[in-house]
């Protein structure tokens, strides 16, 4: 009798299930291996955070219905529909424009003054070519230095110096003037000046122009004030029967007490 069995060689059976499979397939086992579970747990979590956000959503509009439905009470339903018509009318009929006043123009501020120009640089200058010419006086010949004295080397005196210097400050200060300007120049600086500069006792006392500068004139002999100098010696005015002294330190002169004359017109026994 012939045996019409195939032959494996020994080795499985190409299909079918194994005994000891269980019944699962080779594309299951496959797909089982593939996702991790730790992958598993996180794909899991994302899809029930998911679902729990969208039964919120849908929770949070049933709610949000709700009260919408108590706010819009019919008074809030006619004010709605009131301001919505004046909006269509605004729209459709929009109002004029308002215009603007014009902005008031700023008021000009004047610009200050600039400083007026020296008619004189320097005090140098100044005695030069006014002083010497406008103030003639005779200062060449000998024997007018009892009269009057003059130095051509006046810069070498401190006095002539600052003199000289305040008299131009005020010639250049008062020129503008229209009015009594120089007037008050020539009456209280320039003839005061002069006349303490040409005085024979002046800072010009040794000096001549025919013997130019000398310098004679020594400084005003002083001694050293202490270091605790005050005016401590000063002493007011006695007070007399012309005073009366108030609480506010005022003096007002009183005169003299007044003695009236009573006269007599018959004779005593």
């Amino acid at each position: 009798m012939t045996d019409t069995t195939p032959s494996t060689n020994g080795a499985a059976p190409a299909t079918g299930d194994s005994p000891d499979s269980g019944g699962t397939t080779a594309a299951e086992s496959a797909a089982a291996h593939s996702i991790p579970a730790g992958d598993l747990g996180e794909l899991m979590d994302a899809a029930i955070r998911k679902a729990v956000s969208a039964q919120f959503a849908t929770a949070a509009k049933d709610i949000a219905a709700d009260v919408v439905a108590k706010f819009l009470t019919a008074d809030v339903r006619k004010q709605m529909a009131e301001t919505a018509v004046h909006e269509a009318e605004q729209a459709l009929n929009p109002p004029p424009p308002v215009e603007e006043p014009e902005p008031e123009p700023e008021p000009e501020v004047p610009a200050e003054p600039e400083p007026p120009k020296r008619l004189y640089a320097t005090v140098q200058a100044f005695v030069e070519n006014y002083v010497c010419h406008v103030y003639r006086r005779e200062v060449s010949d000998i024997g007018l230095e009892g009269k009057r004295r003059w130095c051509p080397e006046w810069w070498r005196h401190g006095e002539a110096r600052g003199r000289f210097e305040a008299l131009w400050t005020a010639f250049e200060a008062l020129r503008h003037g229209e009015t009594v300007e120089m007037s008050i120049f020539w009456l209280t600086h320039f003839a005061p000046t002069m006349a303490a500069l040409l005085d024979p006792e002046g800072p010009f006392q040794y000096c001549s122009v025919p013997d130019g500068h000398r310098p004679d004139l020594v400084a005003l002999p002083v001694a050293p004030a202490p270091a605790d100098y005050s005016n401590s010696d000063y002493v007011p005015p006695a007070e007399t029967e012309q005073h009366a002294h108030f609480a506010g330190g005022l003096i007002v002169e009183t005169g003299p007490t007044v003695h009236h004359r009573r006269v007599v017109r018959g004779f005593p026994e």
